[in-house]
């Protein structure tokens, strides 16, 4: 087999992010009896998408985007008086207890498991929150563990949750492949830990990545199942 090992990507990936995201925020500024608008809800979005980024580029800690996020976020609505932190603390709460898979993603687990695929999942995501969603959709049942770069000590892409994950699995990087929906930071986090990689890309929104893409869980689990078996 040319796989041993299949990592996982979570959010956007195997989970529904956006409505975990989208339900969360709602009803954290509910508690605030503010009632965000559509173009509001978007504009926390990219917000959150640009610190984010700042951490995958080790301009930021996760301590600081967590709260910092909010901070840019509460100053463009005006509501200054409204403690980030206290927004920031309530809003993880919020996100932890919300857990949905993309359409088809569980079926695709269970069809890899049927086939005795050995899975795993590196996110950068907070460990708290990636924690309790993966237990509200008992993920154990598809995975072997849980690697995030609080625990690895480096975010995506550099490569250090593969190097903790290859001594965990036992199964050697270069006979494994890392599956992701960012182009940039999955692409390079895997080419950086010298593994293969498959850009799932749901939307088709990245018509020309040059390297192996899948646009459904179909075209993903042939992939994944011939390559491995075919090699």
């Amino acid at each position: 087999m040319r796989y041993e090992m299949v990592y996982f990507d979570l959010d956007g990936t195997l989970l529904d992010f956006a409505r975990s995201e989208r339900e969360a925020i709602v009803a954290v500024f509910q508690r605030f009896g503010i009632d965000l608008s559509h173009d509001q809800i978007k504009a926390y979005v990219e917000i959150n998408k640009k610190w984010w980024r700042f951490f995958s580029e080790g301009r930021a800690s996760k301590e600081r985007i967590v709260v910092a996020r909010f901070e840019e976020f509460l100053s463009s609505l005006g509501h200054l008086e409204i403690s980030p932190i206290e927004v920031a603390e309530r809003y993880l709460e919020e996100l932890s207890s919300r857990a949905y898979f993309m359409p088809g993603a569980e079926e695709f687990l269970k069809n890899l498991k049927d086939f005795n695929v050995r899975m795993a999942v590196l996110t950068n995501g907070v460990q708290m929150v990636q924690e309790r969603r993966a237990k509200l959709l008992n993920l154990d049942r598809f995975f072997e563990f849980m690697i995030t770069s609080e625990l690895s000590g480096k975010p995506k892409p550099h490569p250090a949750m593969f190097f903790l994950a290859a001594e965990k699995s036992g199964a050697p990087l270069a006979r494994s492949v890392y599956v992701g929906d960012d182009p940039t930071i999955d692409y390079l986090a895997a080419k950086n830990a010298e593994t293969s990689f498959i850009l799932l890309d749901l939307a088709s929104v990245h018509p020309d990545f040059d390297d192996l893409r899948a646009t459904s869980y179909e075209e993903l689990f042939n992939l994944l199942i011939c390559e491995s078996t075919n090699s």
